[in-house]
């Protein structure tokens, strides 16, 4: 069988005035300095069809994702289980999700997600699905700096946003170029590597922030659509001269110039083109929730807690738990989650809903039997943060987030279910 592949790009810029999703939620946007999009690639090897879609917003809430994928099935004529959605998690997007913790859309702009971002969704999949033409795979990867870990440890052992030059890193970024075997010229790229698009900061301009910058440099040199599927940026700050995990507008272009040179090294290091067959397989993943906090000792934990800052992470959780309590189910003992992986020869994609810490990653490729295997953190869905278990005791803003972001809690060694469930299907793929 042969590959197939089409892709093409909507725009999906709101109007400025609206509120910004990635810091709280008082930030309103006053301007534009870049516009988002949604760029689709659907790729199909006889009955095996595959659409991955690239967003250039922060989060997509995990009820949205399944109303989207189904409208792109229906529109594509392709299962809604063959669906990668994948925001590139920019800090200045309009929100397309919430911040309520447990699971409503609370703050979700629905009126954009109507009018402007999932109409986008729908026509850039029916355009790419409908102009396939008959492709070759090319690998290439180098390292990058572009990312560096941000839980920087303080004199005194806490940990804060910042760099921390010594913590994990996933240096490697990977382009995927899919060439046309009709005329020999790029059709599409696929660009990874895990790193928060935050380099624009707290700022009010509408943004694909750094990875923006990236992607229209590498179309520049490739001629090709490009799409950015970022990884485990759980943990990963972009590497700013200011030493900071965020900065302004000015640094977001400053640090996508240098991601584009990276990202156009990898391209021209790709030395031949092969007929790759597509593979996809599905299954039930699942994470173990711990038992309930006894419903005695939510209101003693409450009082001690302060007021405002990471403590209402906790208080939202315990709140909820108790109201819980009240109704007479504390809810499933597990989290579970329809998963798809994706091999394209011997690159593999795993989406996962989680921002991911760098060393899970590391860990997940190092065991997989597969040298390109590619984890796209935030995709299919949204569920706060997943760090390495050795990361817990460090505390800081991700690990507060992390145990309390529902009502039921995470074991300490989340990480490695989180590995062994999706090596469990990995290594299905050939069988």
């Amino acid at each position: 069988m042969a590959l197939f592949a089409g892709s093409a790009r909507e725009i999906i810029t709101p109007a400025a005035g609206g509120y910004l999703f990635g810091y709280n939620d008082k930030t309103v946007s006053n301007s534009i300095n870049d516009d988002l999009n949604v760029t689709a690639l659907f790729l199909q090897d006889g009955d095996t069809k595959l659409l991955i879609l690239s967003a250039t917003v922060c989060l997509i809430h995990n009820d949205l994702v399944k109303e989207i994928c189904k409208k792109l099935g229906k529109a594509c004529g392709i299962s809604p289980g063959n669906i990668i959605l994948s925001p590139t998690h920019t800090h200045s997007g309009p929100r397309t999700t919430g911040f309520s913790r447990f699971g409503s859309f609370g703050s979700i702009d629905m009126d954009y997600c109507n009018n402007i971002f999932i109409p986008s969704c729908v026509k850039a999949a029916e355009e790419a699905a409908g102009k396939l033409s008959e492709v070759r795979v090319g690998i290439g990867t180098t390292e990058s700096k572009v990312g560096i870990n941000r839980r920087q440890v303080l004199r005194d052992d806490s940990v804060t946003l910042g760099q921390n030059p010594w913590g994990p890193y996933d240096s490697t970024m990977t382009v995927i170029s899919f060439l046309s075997a009709a005329d020999n010229k790029p059709l599409a790229n696929i660009v990874h590597i895990g790193a928060h698009c935050t380099a624009a900061g707290n700022n009010r301009e509408i943004s694909r922030d750094w990875a923006g910058v990236m992607t229209d440099r590498l179309e520049a040199e490739s001629g090709a659509l490009s799409l950015f599927l970022n990884g485990a940026s759980g943990d990963i700050a972009p590497r700013m001269a200011n030493g900071d995990s965020v900065g302004d507008i000015k640094h977001a272009m400053e640090v996508g110039g240098l991601a584009g040179i990276d990202a156009v090294r990898a391209f021209k290091s790709v030395r031949a083109y092969y007929d790759e067959p597509l593979k996809l397989i599905h299954g039930e993943i699942s994470i173990p929730y711990l038992p309930p906090i006894p419903l005695e000792e939510i209101p003693e934990r409450l009082a001690k807690l302060g007021q405002g800052g990471e403590d209402n992470f906790e208080r939202s959780s315990l709140t909820f738990l108790k109201e819980m309590y009240e109704k007479g189910d504390t809810g499933p003992d597990k989290w579970s989650h329809s998963q798809i992986i994706a091999r394209l020869g011997p690159v593999v994609f795993v989406p996962y809903p989680f921002e991911v810490s760098s060393e899970i990653a590391l860990r997940l490729r190092t065991y997989s039997p597969y040298g390109h295997t590619l984890l796209l953190g935030c995709a299919n869905g949204s569920n706060s943060y997943l760090p390495a278990r050795n990361q817990l005791g460090g505390g800081g803003y991700e690990i507060k987030s992390f145990l309390w972001f529902r009502p039921r809690q995470f074991p300490e060694d989340a990480d490695r279910y989180t590995i062994e469930e999706n090596l469990r299907l990995i290594e299905a793929l050939d069988s």
